[in-house]
């Protein structure tokens, strides 16, 4: 459904097309917009110096590939017990995926924000949507699309009474699609049929793409929708990942976490909140298939930069002392070692100073491949560090396992050499530097 006087496509699009929204950020008049059905053979010409990108079975002549020090910025936004996630490109194109609960107008423009190329409401609930008609009434927004579900809420109301006054703001339905944004793009992934699910499962689901560094958006996804898009093949696996529904209990599933992989995991959630989000066994699992996690609760905004080769850095507004999952200013290398677990076992048996071998991490290998970690090292908060010696190997699909205490290696058991237990038992992190000092694994707990 398109709200009250939105306008509508001439005709109606392929299963999926691509949507380009230039490189003429600022001037609505004069920037190029089409949408390309799925068969589409012809080139949108943005300059001469373009190159082709294909997208959603269509052909489309973007912005040229940035140069590896140009970054995306992904910025989780501290609202409280909301969402709100600003998506700037290189070339200045700026998204934002929702907008809620309250006004965060004064936030975007201490942000800089002038303009919107695309608003996104994931689904009408007042926690995604309550600021959205303040953002379209003060900034020009360009492009608006949402899930097509009607809502009966004075919220939901006051959005389609923003949008009515500004005709001059074209709706997208959110069926699959590929919106380029500069040289980053939007995948639109499929949803439940209408009437099938409740809000929440009929959430917009994106993929943000900027060459090798991919992000998953999802709303307020549960545990049906997750699934359909499972089944659909259509999880890639990436690097940074919003927690679904505030890190609720029901926003995910294993296959899910298992298909995208997330090396960092942010959830958007107020502070002591009413929902007691985000639930102990969702941050459990998250850390379980290695994810760092974050959260606007305690670190306040959070802002991803990523690069084209798949490195990026996570700057958190605050830093957070001995929280579980907490890494501030976390920089992460490509990512070569996507498929490495760690885990460590902090709680010796009897007292831990005088068994520190009954402390130990585990570092695991999902790789098909073989890995050589030699001149890595591994380190706690405090930064006890062991240096892997030359020569060391983690085997494809197996396992070493690194002792505090001391002890002979075999190349499957390693110790640090320390007299008295490092690991913390009340919470700590565990990094895993590759030989350029690179973050590759981070687990919290």
């Amino acid at each position: 459904m398109f709200p009250p006087n939105m306008p509508t496509p001439e005709a109606s699009p392929s299963p999926r097309s691509v949507l380009h929204l230039g490189k003429a950020v600022f001037g609505l008049a004069s920037a190029s917009v089409a949408l390309l059905g799925a068969c589409a053979a012809s080139h949108l010409p943005v300059s001469d110096a373009d190159s082709p990108v294909r997208g959603s079975g269509a052909v489309l002549r973007t912005a040229r590939t940035p140069p590896a020090d140009t970054v995306l910025r992904i910025m989780f936004l501290d609202v409280g017990q909301g969402d709100a996630v600003l998506i700037r490109a290189p070339e200045g194109q700026t998204a934002l995926v929702d907008a809620g609960p309250g006004d965060i107008v004064p936030l975007l423009r201490a942000l800089g924000v002038e303009r919107i190329d695309l608003l996104v409401a994931t689904h009408p609930h007042a926690d995604h949507i309550g600021g959205i008609a303040g953002v379209i009434e003060s900034f020009p927004v360009r492009f608006y699309m949402d899930n097509g579900d009607p809502h009966t809420t004075r919220t939901y109301r006051r959005v389609l009474s923003a949008l009515d006054a500004r005709p001059g703001i074209s709706y997208l339905e959110a069926f699959p699609r590929t919106i380029s944004l500069g040289s980053a793009s939007i995948e639109v992934l499929p949803r439940l049929p209408p009437g099938s699910a409740g809000h929440n499962d009929r959430s917009v689901a994106l993929v943000v793409r900027f060459g090798d560094f991919e992000a998953f958006l999802s709303g307020d996804s549960e545990v049906q929708q997750l699934s359909h898009l499972v089944g659909l093949q259509a999880v890639p696996d990436v690097a940074l990942l919003k927690a679904a529904h505030h890190g609720s209990d029901n926003g995910f599933t294993w296959e899910f976490l298992s298909a995208a992989a997330p090396e960092v995991v942010v959830v958007s959630v107020g502070r002591d909140n009413s929902y007691g989000h985000p639930r102990p066994e969702a941050l459990a699992a998250y850390r379980s298939v290695g994810a760092t996690v974050l959260r606007t609760d305690l670190h306040g905004h959070v802002e991803i930069r990523g690069r084209v080769d798949g490195s990026y850095h996570v700057a958190p507004e605050r830093q957070v002392v001995a929280h579980a999952g907490a890494e501030p200013h976390l920089s992460v290398a490509p990512r070569t070692a996507a498929r490495l677990r760690l885990r460590v076992h902090a709680d010796a048996p009897g007292d831990d100073h005088r068994n520190p071998n009954g402390e130990y991490a585990v570092l695991e290998s999902a790789e098909v491949g073989d890995r050589a970690i030699g001149g890595w090292r591994l380190c706690d908060a405090a930064n006890h560090c062991f240096h892997f010696p030359p020569g060391t190997v983690l085997k494809a699909g197996g396992r070493i396992v690194v002792h505090t205490g001391a002890g002979q290696a075999d190349g499957q058991r390693y110790y640090m050499g320390h007299r008295r237990a490092v690991w913390n038992n009340a919470g700590d992190t565990a990094t895993l530097y590759d030989g350029t000092g690179a973050a590759v694994v981070v687990f919290g707990y």
